[in-house]
């Protein structure tokens, strides 16, 4: 069994990786590469790998979410900590991912953010004395919201991380059901994404099956056993982030230099 803080550490490293093979290997192939045909198709494939560890973490951060949001002594300050956080990685996300500050797309603090939003909505509609087929109409209502809302503003994940949040929650009772229907929906909502952005088909599937790995994680998620033994250190969780993209640039730098 694995502890949610396991979890934790697990996601950050997994999340190391992918943003090394994102921030400084796709760089270096892009803008600095100058070997051969083969050495960069030896650079390409382990890049890939690199990435495909690196799915396994937006789950896991998801999951803890929610476990957070069910947990937390206060929503509006744990929502205030990941709103001062996505605005302090902001920076570092710009100029390790697109080489400068852009609006044309956010950190996956956003996501996190807009995600405790629609689960406080959610929370909030279940509340009510309405009838159950209203709270499960007004529900529906919140998750598109934040859905909207995070295509709108391009954070990471976007419109489909707001879609795993909300399903890890609504299937919380139920870890099989949740282990299954969360990947399935999350993978399905990659597909839909692509297809609309007119790919082809076939094309669209195989992109979307390229974050399988995300499957993963729920692995660890299913053996979950929702306890916390980590007292400390709660912000060096939050400012792992920034810091770890600070760092993947000075040495990004330093060896394009």
């Amino acid at each position: 069994m694995f502890s949610e803080d396991a979890l934790k550490i697990i996601a950050l490293a997994a999340m190391l990786i992918d943003h090394i093979g994102a921030g400084i290997v796709e760089y270096l192939m892009r803008y600095s590469f100058t070997g051969s045909r083969e050495a960069y198709r030896q650079i390409y494939y382990a890049d890939l790998v690199l990435r495909g560890i690196g799915r396994i973490s937006f789950p896991l951060f998801c999951f803890l979410l929610v476990q957070g949001f069910l947990y937390t002594r206060s929503r509006l300050r744990y929502g205030l900590r990941l709103a001062l956080f996505a605005v302090l990685s902001e920076l570092p996300f710009d100029y390790i991912f697109f080489r400068g500050f852009t609006m044309e797309y956010q950190n996956v603090f956003w996501t996190l953010l807009l995600g405790l939003i629609t689960l406080s909505a959610i929370s909030a509609v279940e509340e009510t004395c309405l009838p159950r087929a209203m709270q499960e109409i007004a529900a529906a209502g919140a998750v598109a919201a934040g859905m909207l809302a995070a295509g709108l503003i391009r954070s990471d994940y976007s419109w489909k991380g707001i879609v795993m949040i909300a399903a890890l929650y609504l299937l919380r009772r139920d870890r099989v059901l949740q282990c299954v229907c969360t990947p399935v929906l999350f993978l399905t909502a990659q597909f839909i994404s692509l297809a609309s952005q007119g790919l082809d088909p076939a094309f669209a599937l195989e992109q979307a099956l390229g974050q399988c790995p995300v499957i993963l994680a729920f692995f660890f998620i299913y053996r979950c056993n929702g306890k916390r033994r980590l007292k400390r250190g709660k912000y060096f969780f939050y400012a792992f982030y920034p810091l770890h993209l600070l760092l993947l640039l000075f040495i990004r730098r330093l060896i394009a230099s």
